[in-house]
C-alpha cells in the first residue's frame, strides 16, 4: 500500500495532472498526509464524500492547479429497503457484505452511513452504475439503489454534542462511556488495533486523551473531545464531545 500511494504521487508529478488513490482508512490517509505535506510542488488532500469520513481517498495535484472536493471521483449511492419485506435491523456489516458479494474490492468502497430510512454508501465513481444495476438485496431484504448527492445527508449527519462524566481521560474509559461499550469490550477492541486517535492506531488502553482528539472505534463510531471541564460532585471529570452518528 505504501509503495502504491507513493507511485500515485509520482505519477501526478510526471504527468502534471490530478491523480487519486483508492479509499484508505483514517490511520493510513493521515500518515500519508503528514509524510507528503512538505512536498512544495505537490498538493495533497484527503476526502471521503463528506466531512469527517473515516475512509478517504488521497488526491494529488501540481501546485499550480486548484484541487477541490468536487474533483474527487466519489459517488454517493442511496440504498432504500423495501418497507414491507425483509429485515428492519440491517447493519453496516450487512450492507458491506452484500456490496462486496458483487465482486467489488473493499478499496473501492468508502464510508457506509446506515439509518432506518436510507443508507448512503460512498464508492469510487466508475463502479457506482454497476452497484445500482446489480445490488438487489442486502442480506435477505429487497432494496432499491440509486446514485444521489450527499448534500442533504451531510446536513442530516451533523455531529451531536454530548456531555458525560468519566472516571479518567484514559482511552478505554472515555471511548467506552461515549460509545456505550463496556470497559472489557473496549479493552479488547484496543488490543485488536481497532481504535484510532487522530488517525493513529492506539494499542494502550491507558492512553490519555486531550481536547481536540478525534477518536474512532471501528464498527462503533467516532467522536471528538471538545472540552474537558471540571469535576462533578462524585469527583468524575466532565467532558463535552461531538459524536458523529
Amino acid at each position: 500500500m505504501f509503495a502504491k500511494v507513493l507511485d500515485r504521487a509520482a505519477l501526478c508529478c510526471k504527468k502534471h495532472e490530478m491523480v487519486f488513490t483508492d479509499f484508505l482508512d483514517m490511520a493510513k490517509s493521515g500518515k500519508f498526509l503528514e509524510l507528503l505535506q512538505y512536498e512544495s510542488d505537490l498538493q495533497v488532500m484527503a476526502f471521503g464524500g463528506i466531512a469527517d469520513c473515516e475512509r478517504r481517498m488521497l488526491g494529488f495535484a501540481p501546485d499550480y492547479m486548484t484541487l477541490t472536493e468536487q474533483d474527487f471521483p466519489i459517488q454517493a449511492v442511496c440504498i432504500k429497503k423495501h418497507k414491507k419485506f425483509g429485515q428492519t435491523d440491517l447493519t453496516h456489516r450487512d450492507y458491506l457484505g452484500s456490496i462486496l458479494g458483487l465482486g467489488i474490492d473493499r478499496s473501492k468502497i468508502g464510508d457506509i452511513l446506515v439509518s432506518q430510512e436510507q443508507t448512503i454508501c460512498f464508492v469510487e465513481k466508475e463502479i457506482a452504475p454497476y452497484i445500482v444495476s446489480q445490488l438487489e438485496k442486502v442480506s435477505r431484504t429487497p432494496v432499491q439503489v440509486e446514485e444521489t448527492t450527499a448534500t442533504i445527508w451531510d446536513l442530516e449527519k451533523e455531529p451531536v454534542l454530548q456531555r458525560l462524566t468519566v472516571a479518567s481521560l484514559r482511552l478505554d474509559a472515555v471511548a467506552g462511556g461515549v460509545l456505550h461499550i463496556s470497559r472489557g469490550k473496549m479493552q479488547h477492541l484496543i488490543d485488536a488495533e481497532k481504535t484510532n486517535v487522530n488517525w493513529n492506531t492506539i494499542t494502550q488502553a491507558s492512553y490519555l486523551l486531550k481536547e481536540g482528539d478525534m477518536v474512532s472505534v471501528r464498527g462503533f463510531g467516532r467522536f471528538r473531545v471538545m472540552q474537558i471541564g471540571g469535576k462533578s460532585k462524585k469527583d468524575r471529570l466532565i467532558l463535552e464531545v461531538q459524536v458523529y452518528q
